[in-house]
């Protein structure tokens, strides 16, 4: 038969509160009881109803984890991070997919914040960080990945993405390019924009006007840097480098390039961002940026296990709103080279 709480009280000749304080890790119990306790509670084999002790402490013992795709690399990587610390710090991982649908990002992120874990990592396309903020009002501690937007008012994850398209084209203007297409991800995502603001730096401190015709969207899909650059590289005077704002799309824009006869770099260089695993091994090798994506995962969560703690032990704590700020690496491959002038 499976030993009851009260069991375990009667054997150690307390009550059954002092057993349910022992269970539950709350104080009023004296060392010397909690150890007779935990030991009675070993020789007896006695495990704690999961679901009980969730409502005696207010805590699932589960993390939330908001993604657009799970066949993206960049956020396989993410998700690597979290999943292994999370279950280092003895959670488990709730994950939801969004394919960058705002109706269902607002759905997600209503049913994990309403007490189903106990904190939440969020990298969204159309959240808010107004809408953020609020879902974070529930008491349930929220941090974002990738979106600067919300640095001030949620504990943020970003990597400097101005500075990553300022390293990109900066890199290409040195080989010598002056027309530098730019492919952009989907509509609304802040570090696509971000990327395309570093872009327009570097030109214009170069004395390169930026050309709008030079600027597509691909929607961080193969299939759209695919479309993107053949409009691109179909234009009467094309660009002799493209800068697509990720890996996936950069693929897309060698394969456009391969597609109609034009060879990669002495007609064309592409650069592209996350460095995932495939882009060591096309050839030529991609030329990219790398971001640490499985730290920012590692770090997510152990700024939520502090938010976490802070709400249980302090009733929330202000100072732990800020932004960690990670840094791409130029990895050069390749795929670029100085314009063919011919």
């Amino acid at each position: 038969m499976t030993p009851t709480i009260k069991d375990i009280a009667e054997a150690a000749n307390v009550s059954t509160a002092a057993v349910s304080y022992v269970i539950n890790g709350k104080p009023g119990v004296s060392d010397r009881t909690r150890r007779k306790i935990l030991r009675i509670m070993r020789e007896m084999n006695y495990r704690p109803n999961a679901q009980a002790r969730g409502l005696a402490t207010r805590r699932t013992e589960m993390l939330g984890l908001m993604i657009p795709d799970i066949t993206d690399p960049f956020y396989v990587n993410i998700v690597s991070g979290v999943e292994a610390e999370a279950n280092r710090l003895g959670y488990t991982l709730n994950l939801c997919t969004t394919h960058g649908d705002a109706e269902r990002e607002r759905n997600v992120a209503e049913i994990l914040t309403s007490r189903q874990v106990d904190g939440v990592i969020v990298m969204a396309y159309t959240l808010t960080p107004a809408e953020l903020k609020e879902l974070s009002e529930r008491r349930v501690p929220i941090v974002v990945i990738d979106n600067p937007e919300a640095a001030g008012q949620l504990p943020s994850i970003i990597v400097d993405n101005v500075a990553l398209g300022r390293t990109a084209a900066s890199y290409l203007v040195r080989l010598g390019h002056t027309r530098i297409g730019f492919i952009h991800g989907v509509k609304g995502s802040s570090s696509s924009a971000a990327r395309y603001e570093g872009y327009v730096q570097t030109l214009r401190s170069h004395e390169i006007q930026p050309d709008p015709a030079l600027v597509e969207r691909g929607d961080f899909s193969y299939a759209g840097g695919l479309e993107a650059a053949r409009k691109l590289l179909s234009l009467p005077d094309r660009p002799t480098a493209i800068f697509a704002a990720n890996d996936q799309m950069a693929f897309g824009v060698m394969n456009a390039a391969a597609q109609m006869g034009l060879s990669i770099p002495g007609d064309v260089s592409v650069i592209g961002v996350d460095d995932i695993e495939a882009a060591a091994l096309v050839v030529p090798g991609l030329t990219t940026l790398r971001q640490p994506t499985r730290e920012m995962g590692t770090c997510a969560v152990q700024v939520l296990e502090r938010l976490i703690k802070a709400q249980q032990e302090l009733g929330g704590a202000d100072e732990a709103i800020g932004q960690r700020v990670f840094e791409a690496e130029l990895i050069v491959r390749g795929s670029c080279s100085s314009p063919n002038r011919d």
